[in-house]
């Protein structure tokens, strides 16, 4: 079902070298069929997802595919010539969310819309006081999604609708292995390291996820997690949330946050690409750290949708069915 283009590492390439065929009909018509509308521009999550997700994988092409994604075993999977580039708005975001269901619940985006395919371009403006990356042209420093939740979901989707036309906007994936190599070759990377795993930091809602603009909503929490080769990382959202919190700012804490910044930013090995039209790109959320090359074509449009191993209406925090 994929051909192998390159391996980084725990990243790979691959082509696809089979086709949709009739299946494309069919998964159209059973998403279809489960929604009485289309929500803006992406869905929402299901109240019956579990009974949906079954009648999908039925679906031989799109369970194969779902196969194809967990034999993988990659931390990092960009999936090329996916053969969606001619649907219409509703059709294509009608597989991308069939595929995700596939590999789990799709979870919804924000507090307000619930949608659960975002829009990741550039907006012609905005009253937000804190403008999320993909809502901006430039470049996007690395980060996990929903860092400032209580449960980030462990896997997300990238579709390519257009890729920027300017020779930027090359995505860009770090394994969270490799972030922590790099801070065990000092003393103090792993002073930082074990400090890390413990203290916790504040994270503050960007105010478009946030259930008001003029609140500060803050989530507490490690950066590094479970076995250690976990991370919720975004760097602009713990400054904001130390700066409403300045007792919390220690230089011991402020020092750590500084140096793993660096490493992630300056010296960790990366997987740096040009993602082609119609592409679609699906990585670990706990395990990596994405982000994006500058760029300054407006045109550039991807389709983000993240993805939890826990039912929505099982899981806690403001995304998903169980929004508090």
């Amino acid at each position: 079902m994929f051909s192998s283009i390159e391996q980084n590492g725990n990243i790979a390439v691959v082509q696809t070298n089979f086709s949709w065929g009739d299946d494309l009909a069919r998964i159209i018509g059973i998403v279809e069929g489960h929604f009485d509308d289309f929500n803006g521009n992406g869905f929402y999550p299901h109240p019956d997802e579990e009974a949906l997700q079954r009648e999908l994988l039925q679906v031989p092409t799109l369970r194969n595919f779902a196969a194809h994604i967990a034999e993988r075993k990659a931390r990092g999977l960009a999936i090329t010539g996916l053969g969606l580039a001619g649907l219409s708005e509703a059709d294509r975001n009608a597989v991308l969310y069939a595929i995700a269901l596939t590999q789990g619940f799709p979870t919804s985006t924000d507090q307000r819309t619930k949608r659960v395919a975002w829009d990741v371009r550039a907006r012609a403006r905005t009253d937000s006081k804190f403008v999320t990356f993909s809502e901006r042209t430039g470049n996007a420093d690395m980060h996990t999604d929903s860092s400032f939740y209580p449960m980030p979901e462990e896997q997300f989707l990238l579709y390519v609708v257009a890729s920027a036309r300017c020779n930027g906007g090359e995505s860009l994936l770090i394994d969270v292995e490799d972030i922590v190599a790099e801070l065990n070759k000092t003393e103090e990377g792993r002073a930082a390291y074990a400090l890390l795993r413990e203290a916790q930091v504040p994270f503050r809602v960007p105010s478009v996820y946030a259930a008001q603009d003029e609140q500060i909503e803050l989530f507490y929490a490690p950066v590094f997690h479970g076995d250690g080769l976990a991370m919720r990382w975004r760097y602009d959202s713990i400054e904001k949330g130390l700066a409403a919190r300045p007792d919390l700012a220690t230089p011991e804490l402020v020092g750590a946050l500084r140096l793993l910044n660096d490493i992630i930013e300056q010296r960790a090995p990366r997987f740096v690409r040009q993602l082609p039209d119609d592409t679609l790109l699906w990585a670990d959320n706990h395990r990596t750290l994405h982000g994006r090359a500058t760029y300054t074509d407006p045109g550039r449009h991807l389709i983000r949708i993240r993805i939890s191993s826990t039912p929505n209406a099982r899981r806690v925090g403001p995304s998903g069915i169980s929004a508090d």
